[in-house]
């Protein structure tokens, strides 16, 4: 696994490896004959000239090609005694020993380079990235530093060094050597010092640098570039992308435009557009580990798991400490069936970051799957006291608890973790919820509350409450709460749907559509509201046409939810479209036979259909389970007549 993981990386690291063919041994379909006569002829260029270094280069790609590394690190020995000063030389021997394993002399070698020419950018890169491969971060920091004091008025330096410090998590770090960089070189740092106040979401301090890039040029490609950053940072993946499209229609090879572009319609869930964006962004720059590791994400939220674990796997190796990647590759592993694959990335995860709680969460899952509660819960402890933040941890030792008939201990065991993180507004709704599991509504009111007085912009709280107040048959309150969640955040959609629910109760159909519409606006695919706002025009006398494209809408989203067929089913049914209606209708009452108004509708639709025996069976059933239900009276007439 090293060998192959170093021998991948390499390209990925500063500087491309020595070992390249030149034209005489390039490409893999020569014959074995056409092989042996260029190893004879390189060996002959050799005899004539010892100190022809390009020649015992490609001596050496040849053998690697027939995989005779023996042969290959020995002519490469022979090109370094022949030619001591050469800095290709060197290299080409360091990189074959890297490939084969041999750490220590592949430092050396790297070294011993950096020795002949001390000054030179490209062997500190080199050495320093050969560190960063072998996980070697002291004296990767070490070799940056010396080449920084080395050329104390070259940015080039400071910059690397920024870089590391990018990798290794060091956000000050990097932010003071990019200030270096930019008080040699005011221009050549700035996009590095925006990078970093927006992945440090400080994008106030980003937009001065970006106006100061756009007052020069408002067509600046580099300064739209961040400004659409920028909109991203503030929730605005729809202006981000048309600046975007602006940027790559003068530009449209830039790599970093097209990573940004399928970053804002994943945003948006266009995942189609997002998987061309970035699979565009991976064909411009292969080596980003960033943008495949976008790419993954797109891929597993598509379910095209293999392809995510593909694009996981290539990010991990561009990038040992790319932790999301590996994440993204646990869960494909998870999520394709392959517990055990999933398994052993979240233990190297936790051995590589230990740090790191996630590992540990999802380690806690497996277990839970494999039905070993006490692993799971030791898992998720750890998770939590190395984040004690962290939500999901803490919400499946509740669920195990709650599962095991603990209650009590659930409660007990939340409350303990609001003494490490009283300000935690996530803990408080837990307990909220927990508190109306036990039936006390007095203080689970109280928990949501106080998570609203905590932090008035947090919309779940507000929900909590309402659904609580909903529960109680407090409907006034309820919708004063889902109206404050909606003052929070507008395209709140399960506001909007609740809001709907309620007016309709309350025979406010006016008011229910409008909230089922607004819904609507803002996600044209959503279920719920579309079905919602299906069944309201169909029962209220409105256009049944209409009515049914919105329940169409609904049943491709949901396409198992019995509710949605049984709301289609009915329209089919009042358009006289019975065989659609029966087959829609059967398939609900099949999943809700406990249901009476889907029974009535069934039965009603076999009616319709001729089918006497079956209707007059289904309407029985349905008023036995309830003689009350909308519609009972119009099921006690149509029996009457069967």
């Amino acid at each position: 696994m090293l060998l192959a993981f170093i021998s991948l990386l390499l390209s990925a690291c500063c500087v491309n490896p020595i070992l390249a063919a030149s034209p005489d041994v390039q490409g893999s379909s020569l014959t074995e004959g056409q092989e042996s006569d260029a190893i004879a002829s390189l060996k002959k260029a050799i005899e004539q000239d010892p100190k022809e270094v390009r020649a015992y280069l490609d001596l050496a790609t040849a053998y690697m090609r027939k995989n005779d590394a023996v042969s290959a690190d020995a002519i490469l020995r022979q090109a370094v005694a022949a030619n001591p000063n050469s800095i290709d030389a060197h290299l080409a021997l360091g990189d074959l020993r890297l490939i084969s394993g041999k750490l220590n002399d592949a430092e050396a070698e790297y070294k011993e380079a950096l020795d002949i020419q001390p000054e030179s950018d490209m062997l500190h890169l080199k050495l320093g990235g050969f560190y960063q491969i072998v996980h070697k971060w002291a004296e990767a920091e070490a070799t940056y530093q010396r080449w920084a004091a080395l050329k104390p008025a070259d940015e080039k330096p400071k910059l690397a060094l920024g870089d590391f410090y990018v990798i290794m998590g060091q956000g000050d770090k990097a932010l003071a050597a990019y200030e270096q960089a930019r008080a040699i070189n005011p221009t050549v740092a700035r996009e590095k010092i925006i990078e970093y106040y927006l992945d440090a979401k400080k994008p106030d301090e980003a937009e001065r640098l970006v106006k100061e890039l756009l007052a020069k040029n408002t067509k600046d490609g580099a300064g739209r570039f961040y400004q659409a950053r920028l909109l991203m940072a503030r929730g605005k993946p729809s202006d981000a992308i048309e600046v975007l499209q602006g940027v790559l229609k003068d530009d449209p090879k830039s790599a970093r435009a097209h990573h940004l572009l399928g970053l804002a319609f994943a945003e948006k869930n266009e995942l189609a557009r997002a998987r061309m964006e970035l699979t565009e962004a991976v064909k411009l720059a292969p080596n980003s580990s960033q943008a495949r590791t976008a790419l993954a994400q797109v891929f597993l939220a598509e379910h095209a798991f293999d392809q995510a674990i593909e694009q996981a796997q290539a990010a991990i190796r561009l990038n040992a400490r790319n932790l999301l990647a590996a994440v993204i590759l646990g869960d494909a592993y998870l999520r394709k069936g392959k517990p055990d694959k999933a398994k052993q990335v979240y233990e190297a995860l936790a051995k590589a970051a230990p740090k790191e709680s996630l590992s540990h969460y999802k380690l806690g899952v497996i277990a839970r799957m494999d039905k070993h509660d006490a692993r799971a819960l030791a898992e998720f402890e750890q998770a939590l006291q190395l984040n004690p933040n962290a939500i999901e941890p803490l919400a499946q030792i509740v669920e195990i608890h709650v599962a095991q008939g603990k209650l009590k201990e659930a409660r007990e065991r939340v409350a303990r973790q609001l003494e490490a993180s009283p300000e935690n507004l996530l803990v408080r709704n837990l307990l909220g919820l927990l508190w109306v599991a036990s039936k006390d509504t007095d203080r689970a009111e109280a928990e949501f509350k106080r998570a609203i007085d905590i932090n008035p912009t947090y919309t779940p709280s507000y929900m909590n409450l309402a659904d609580l107040y909903q529960r109680a048959g407090k409907l006034d309150k309820a919708i004063k709460e889902y109206e404050a969640a909606l003052a929070q955040n507008a395209s709140l959609l399960s506001a909007h749907v609740l809001l709907g629910a309620i007016y309709e109760q309350r025979k406010a159909y006016d008011k229910a559509r409008a909230h089922y519409e607004t819904a609507l606006k803002v996600n044209p695919t959503f279920g719920p509201a579309a079905n919602n706002l299906a069944w309201l025009i169909g029962k209220h006398g409105g256009d049944l046409d209409t009515a049914i494209t919105y329940a169409q809408i609904a049943r491709e989203q949901l396409p198992e939810d019995p509710q949605v067929a049984d709301t289609l089913g009915w329209l089919y049914y009042r358009k006289k479209s019975n065989l659609k209606a029966v087959a829609l209708l059967k398939e609900a009452a099949d999943k809700l036979p406990g249901n009476p108004i889907v029974l009535y509708h069934y039965g009603m639709a076999e009616h319709q259909s001729g089918n006497a025996a079956a209707a007059k069976t289904l309407l029985q059933s349905s008023l036995k389970l309830s003689d009350t239900y909308p519609g009972a009276e119009e099921a006690k007439k149509v029996l009457a007549t069967l």
